[in-house]
């Protein structure tokens, strides 16, 4: 039904070959009316792939029933679900924290990789995701060597370092940015520090390069009317008491960790 008008059915005993135009299209209309049980919980589209984010609250776990649904969707669609891709993470601060029951047929881990990020049950730990992100840099200094011993300029191998090199670390790093400065982000000023000792590049980037990532994310944010993003930021406030470079309120804060959060570290930074 487009616009309000029915065609006929019509057998088709074809599918759509992976890499076509229309294939991308036809699978968002396929996927469109799945949705949730609870319109608390955040259902994520990604091509062919779904999160689901079921928060934890005094009401009880709907996560079970929510998985009910998905799978009664799929196999209404013949598109049964693959369970042996199918996990589940609970992402608790304290360990002390209860766990639900186990989710019949998904397995539970204790970290996910979401779009080439690599989330951990506690929220303050990204260690897999940097020893990732850092066994992939140091696998990618081969080939600065290798060029930097053919002959390419050192102009060459600076454009070349931030191709291989710095994309890695700045791939979403408005979301593990919130990481302590100590722990991760020194570990890979340090990384770029030896490169440049070793003449792999011209002049020493530094890691505060989170921060110019967070103005263009923040102004692309604030400057559309229809960005996906917009439903974090909080109200606007109601009476103006001094010039400020946004006019929204800033959240009561009583956690670093949670000041460290990409909106408000926004908030706080770009007053």
């Amino acid at each position: 039904m487009v616009d309000g008008i029915v065609t006929e059915y019509l057998y088709i005993n074809r599918g759509v070959p992976q890499g076509t135009v229309l294939g991308p299209v036809l699978f968002s209309i396929m996927v469109d009316d799945i949705k949730t049980t609870d319109p608390s919980n955040a259902l994520v589209k990604f091509a062919d792939d779904l999160t689901l984010g079921v928060p934890g609250n005094e009401s009880g776990d709907t996560s079970r029933s929510e998985a009910v649904c998905l799978q009664d969707w799929a196999e209404k669609n013949r598109m049964p679900l693959n369970l042996e891709k199918t996990y589940e993470m609970v992402v608790r601060r304290h360990t002390s924290v209860v766990l639900p029951e186990l989710i019949p047929s998904i397995k539970r881990k204790t970290w996910l990789k979401l779009l080439g990020v690599t989330l951990q049950d506690n929220p303050s730990n990204w260690d897999l995701h940097f020893e990732e992100m850092l066994k992939k840099a140091s696998g990618r200094m081969y080939i600065k060597r290798v060029c930097k011993y053919y002959g390419l300029s050192i102009k060459q191998l600076d454009l070349l370092f931030d191709s291989l090199i710095m994309s890695i670390f700045t791939f979403a790093i408005e979301l593990w940015g919130c990481a302590y400065d100590g722990k991760y982000l020194n570990q890979i000023d340090k990384f770029i520090k030896r490169a440049h000792k070793n003449g792999y590049i011209s002049k020493r980037t530094h890691i505060k390069i989170r921060d110019k990532r967070d103005k263009k994310l923040w102004n692309k944010i604030t400057s559309t009317e229809d960005n996906a993003l917009l439903e974090l930021l909080p109200e606007k406030r109601s009476r103006l008491l001094r010039p400020r470079r946004h006019e929204y309120e800033l959240p009561l804060v009583r956690t670093e960790r949670f000041k460290r959060s990409f909106i408000n570290r926004c908030l706080y930074n770009f007053i």
